[in-house]
């Protein structure tokens, strides 16, 4: 039985070197044909195989070349997308450093990049300097204060905002206070009752550690107490506010 078996795998393989040796002969072209013909059964059968199997095995190895090629051709495309995107926030943080320069001594170019309940923000510069306390800008406005840096975001606490801290303030007639934010409302507290708030007046942060002067906060918009107590609030409509989104946003570094 094994014996049977080796002469069918065998056979086959005798007539092709058969084949291939009389074709090397050259003993006469009618004899070669009649070895053609005889074994044409056999040797056609393989030379198709043969011949299906190479081109397959070329158009796998083409498509497994053509994934690779595109592979690659995607993380390029990333890598230049990523690049063109930082570049276009350098030439906006170089803009806002330029429109600032003059008012403040250090910035950090910001941008909003996220609010989901609380507001983000990034910079192509070095957020080094950046710490807690620090005012966010928009030119010269205030929008809101530095809550926290976490790697390369920072937390800002916007000023119509139940946990924005309160500061110095005075009005545009020279009027101390602080400014608040209460009930949804923002406000200016705690002005002596010698000195009347005025409607429509200016407010203007006062300098502080942290705070340079002269920001612009809003104005007052409505006095809530009365002129016989000893100390005077009243309401402030913001300037602006980071739900807007505003231009030229700035963390101020440096006084």
């Amino acid at each position: 039985m094994i014996t049977i078996k080796i002469n069918q795998l065998l056979l086959p393989l005798l007539f092709a070197l058969l084949l291939a040796i009389v074709s090397n002969l050259r003993i006469g072209k009618g004899l070669n044909n009649v070895f053609y013909t005889v074994l044409s059964p056999i040797t056609s059968p393989v030379s198709k195989l043969r011949l299906f199997t190479e081109n397959k095995y070329s158009w796998l190895k083409n498509i497994s070349g053509m994934e690779k090629q595109a592979r690659e051709q995607k993380v390029q495309i990333a890598k230049l997308l990523s690049e063109n995107e930082y570049l276009k926030q350098a030439i906006v943080d170089n803009k806002v450093t330029n429109n600032l320069k003059n008012s403040f001594k250090t910035i950090v170019p910001a941008r909003i990049s996220g609010s989901t309940g609380k507001f983000i923000v990034s910079s192509s510069t070095s957020l080094d300097q950046v710490r807690p306390g620090q005012p966010l800008v928009s030119g010269n406005v205030l929008v809101g204060t530095v809550l926290e840096v976490n790697g390369s975001a920072v937390t800002i606490t916007p000023l119509d905002s139940e946990k924005s801290p309160s500061f110095p303030i005075r009005t545009a007639s020279g009027h101390k206070g602080f400014y608040k934010f209460t009930d949804n409302r923002s406000q200016i507290t705690d002005v002596p009752s010698q000195y009347p708030l005025v409607l429509g007046d200016f407010i203007f942060s006062e300098p502080g550690e942290l705070f340079p002067g002269n920001l612009i906060i809003g104005k007052t918009t409505r006095i809530t107490t009365i002129s016989q107590e000893p100390l005077q609030k009243a309401d402030i409509v913001l300037y602006d506010t980071l739900s807007n989104n505003p231009e030229n946003l700035a963390i101020v570094t440096q006084l």
